[in-house]
């Protein structure tokens, strides 16, 4: 019993320790209880895309940016001038993918990478493995996905939007393991 006592109260601290609240970044109230889910505001996703935006405007890039509750419906999206359709494309297809994996595009992206056979059997999945599309995470709960399309700095864009709004996040995914020797 006592040891149950001092997990419970580590447990109590940890949460207390944590800079993050998430109730401060998600649909509360009334509003939760119609929606039956922790999911990102309209209005924390509105800062994440300004941040991103902002961050590709000091960085000479253009992007766009979905971000998506965690059942896929479009929380706020963002389009800057000079993008494609396929750049609209890719950042939806992005976040789409981090709800269906529940992990960031480029550690999909790793996975896949020097594996043609896992490419073959991913490409029947929603899954597209590029990097650009994170979970937003908050006291371990996901509470949407962000994706960033257009820009050669996409996956920066996201993480560092979502840290400057939110807090700490889940680290990047590193570099693809080596290709095979032959």
């Amino acid at each position: 019993m006592h040891m149950r006592t001092l997990v419970a109260a580590a447990l109590v601290l940890a949460g207390v320790a944590s800079a993050q609240n998430i109730d401060k970044f998600v649909v509360s109230g009334d509003a939760a209880k119609k929606v039956m889910t922790r999911e990102i505001s309209a209005d924390t996703a509105e800062k994440i895309t300004q941040a991103c935006v902002n961050y590709a405007k000091e960085h000479n890039v253009a992007v766009s940016v979905f971000i998506l509750s965690p059942t896929g419906q479009i929380v706020h999206s963002h389009r800057m001038d000079g993008q494609v359709p396929i750049n609209i494309e890719t950042a939806l297809l992005k976040a789409q993918s981090v709800l269906y994996t529940r992990d960031s595009t480029h550690t999909r992206a790793n996975q896949v990478a020097n594996n043609v056979s896992l490419q073959m059997r991913w490409d029947k999945l929603p899954v597209f493995p590029v990097s650009g599309g994170l979970p937003i995470i908050v006291d371990n709960q996901m509470i949407g996905a962000i994706g960033v399309g257009g820009g050669n700095r996409d996956e920066e864009c996201a993480y560092t939007a979502l840290t400057s709004v939110i807090g700490p996040q889940p680290p990047l995914a590193g570099p693809p393991p080596p290709a095979p020797a032959k």
